[in-house]
């Protein structure tokens, strides 16, 4: 019986050494860069809107009220944001200053709609993407970049 199990253990030991680690495969390699790209996108289009809203407040000496006042005056249109979880979109959904702590997001009053989030209040605005999933980098959505622009 003993001589069995030794047997047995060995062959374990030896298939799984066999196998190795495993391989990421073509689709796997290809879906990972899907990710990596959409990622970037939403990241590039994160930083045009802080640029966008920027130049409005120094402008114009306030802050819109909808970042559909950029358009086209500072951005051509809203561009979209694109997460594994939610999907692509360019809406917008606007929260009240309540969510604002210390200048920062409170992520747990957050809808996770996956669109474009929008706060404002006398001191602070904030763009951000309203979704509490992580991305690649392992960090939530909504904490990405964490640009806020204060009011002078």
């Amino acid at each position: 019986m003993k001589r069995r199990m030794l047997a047995l253990a060995v062959l374990a030991a030896t298939a799984l050494a066999c196998s190795g680690p495993r391989r990421e495969t073509v689709d796997d390699t290809a879906r990972r860069l899907d990710l990596q790209v959409s990622e970037s996108h939403t990241r590039s289009s994160l930083a045009s809107i802080e640029e966008a809203l920027s130049s409005y407040i120094r402008e114009n000496g306030r802050i819109p009220a909808t970042l559909d006042l950029l358009v086209p005056k500072y951005l051509a249109a809203i561009p979209t944001v694109q997460t594994a979880v939610h999907g692509e979109t360019n809406k917008v959904k606007v929260y009240a200053p309540a969510i604002l702590r210390d200048g920062q997001i409170d992520g747990t009053q957050l809808k996770d709609t996956g669109r474009w989030g929008y706060v404002y209040n006398d001191r602070r605005v904030v763009v951000f993407v309203d979704c509490t999933h992580r991305n690649s980098r392992g960090k939530a959505w909504f904490l990405e970049r964490g640009v806020t622009e204060p009011l002078r």
